[in-house]
């Protein structure tokens, strides 16, 4: 690993080096084409102020200069050169700067020679006879500047490499101390680089899933075992009443009339028992999956409306009014969940109602969900308790619920029913005044 470190920041280094270099030859060689351009601009526009001042005879003062002067009449024929015989020049109305100056009174291009090692740089001035004053100066292109400074440069690699590889070897025995130095079995405790720190929260997130998966396990054994005390509790007492109105049956010494209450006793606690029993198997089938039933579709309206048509009776028991509002709502689900879901949230919101109160089933969709909702003007939930009414026997108001019945399964089946279709509940209540649950299903 440190040979490979070593590696990577020797190569990353030489790369950067190189690139630099070129890239502030790059920047210079540009800065300095602009300033010969700008003082070949500047010399022509001298010269043309002389020449229209002095005359075309001031321009042999300047023969076998660096800078190459030539003057050229309208026709584009050559008049002056301080560097060749003008007679022997071709015509050069054709020339690109010569061009531009005719018709915008300047002109500038550059030309490069066939070697590519050289680049000319020509300047014209157009006169107010309309001649025209061309200047022009040599440049080195990149590749004879390169060439010149080879030597140099290979110096400067040279050192530049040695001095990385030093860098480099140091740099990557200092990384690779504190990996030596890790503490695995305290990953949160070291204190490393940055470089490390992904790895360390990988380990130390392992760590937390492991001890989060085990305290799970102990959760889930805690609910089991309160699961067993309430399912073992709720059988009790419907189970001992049962015994004792038996027994005292079996002993023949209950008057007839009495054997009748007795006997209508013994079937209610028969009925709580079944309805116990039912639910008990309906809340495991959800937490296990094992519900055969296939998915279809199913109007969340129409199934409402018939859930309300059987509890017509029981509204009417307790003066309640029950009420559909929305229109149809699709989803795909498992219809017998479905209805048990929206029968417990009905059923619990007539039970737990106030005298002439209303119950009222809400559709609304959107274009992603569709929102169930069942609200009453009922006696509410008080704000403590409205976290855990939908855990399984949780009851806020214990003598209430003997009062009206139940197991104490409805909400539990809703919040499996509705896990079971990945849907969310969400709860709303105000003491005395009712309350709101809603659960919100993905739309077909």
């Amino acid at each position: 690993m440190n040979s490979k470190i070593f590696r990577s920041s020797f190569f990353t280094a030489f790369l950067v080096l190189i690139a630099a270099i070129v890239f502030i030859m790059g920047i210079l060689f540009d800065v300095f084409e602009k300033q010969i351009q700008r003082e070949a601009a500047t010399e022509a526009e001298y010269l043309a102020r002389a020449v229209e001042s002095e005359e075309a005879d001031f321009l042999s003062e300047f023969n076998g200069t660096d800078r190459r002067i030539t003057l050229i009449d309208a026709d584009g024929d050559v008049l002056f050169d301080n560097q060749t015989n003008a007679d022997a020049l071709d015509n050069h109305a054709e020339r690109e700067e010569i061009k531009q100056a005719m018709e915008t009174g300047k002109g500038m291009s550059a030309r490069y020679s066939k070697t590519l090692t050289e680049k000319t740089l020509y300047y014209a001035v157009k006169l107010s006879d309309s001649s025209i004053l061309r200047v022009s100066t040599n440049q080195y292109t990149v590749v004879t500047i390169l060439l010149g400074l080879l030597q140099p440069i290979l110096v400067i690699l040279v050192l530049a490499l040695i001095l990385t590889a030093v860098l480099s070897s140091k740099v990557s025995k200092a990384i690779i101390k504190p990996i030596n130095e890790l503490d695995l079995e305290n990953p949160e405790k070291n204190e490393a680089y940055e470089e490390l720190t992904p790895l360390l929260r990988k380990i130390s997130k392992q760590k937390a899933t492991i001890n989060q998966q085990m305290s799970e396990l102990k959760k889930k054994d805690n609910m089991r075992r309160e699961f067993t005390a309430n399912v073992s509790h709720e059988l009790k007492t419907p189970l001992t009443s049962i015994s004792g109105f038996a027994e005292l049956m079996k002993n023949g010494d209950i008057p007839n009339e009495t054997v009748t209450d007795f006997s209508k006793s013994i079937y209610d606690e028969s009925q709580r028992l079944i309805s116990l029993v039912n639910d008990i198997i309906k809340i495991s089938e959800l937490d296990e999956k094992s519900i055969s039933l296939e998915s279809e579709s199913v109007d969340l309206y129409e199934l409402s409306k018939e859930i309300i048509d059987r509890l017509t009776s029981e509204a009417k028991k307790n003066n309640v009014t029950l009420n559909l509002i929305g229109a149809n709502a699709e989803i795909i689900g498992v219809r017998k969940i479905l209805d048990e879901m929206i029968y417990n949230l009905c059923d619990n919101a007539i039970k737990y109602n106030k005298e002439n109160g209303r119950v009222d089933i809400v559709l609304n969709s959107t274009e992603y969900r569709v929102y169930l909702t069942v609200r009453d003007t009922g006696i509410g939930i008080p704000k403590e308790h409205q976290s855990r009414v939908f855990e399984r026997f949780y009851r806020v108001d214990k003598s209430h619920s003997k009062k009206v019945g139940g197991t104490g399964l409805g909400l539990a089946i809703v919040k499996h029913g509705a896990m079971y279709h990945n849907a969310d509940v969400s709860l709303e209540s105000t003491e005395g005044k009712g309350t709101s649950i809603t659960v919100s299903f993905d739309k077909m």
